[in-house]
């Protein structure tokens, strides 16, 4: 999960269990264009988890000898 930051400006409303903004589409496009970066990049390294994974204990390997 994600934290993010929201100026108190765009607050519309409050309670106990959840707030309620108003952004900006282009704030929008912006978090969906960095999420799908995000996306992509644990794609990648999960298709790479074996790989790096073999990597590092060969690297161990070489270094504790």
């Amino acid at each position: 999960m994600a934290l993010i930051r929201i100026p108190r400006h765009y607050l519309v409303s409050q309670d106990e269990d959840s707030i309620t903004i108003d952004v900006p589409e282009s704030m929008l496009l912006l978090w969906r264009k960095d999420y799908e970066k995000i996306t992509k990049a644990k794609g990648i390294l999960k298709d790479k988890k074996e790989v790096i994974l073999t990597h590092l204990d060969t690297l161990r390997k070489e270094w504790d000898s």
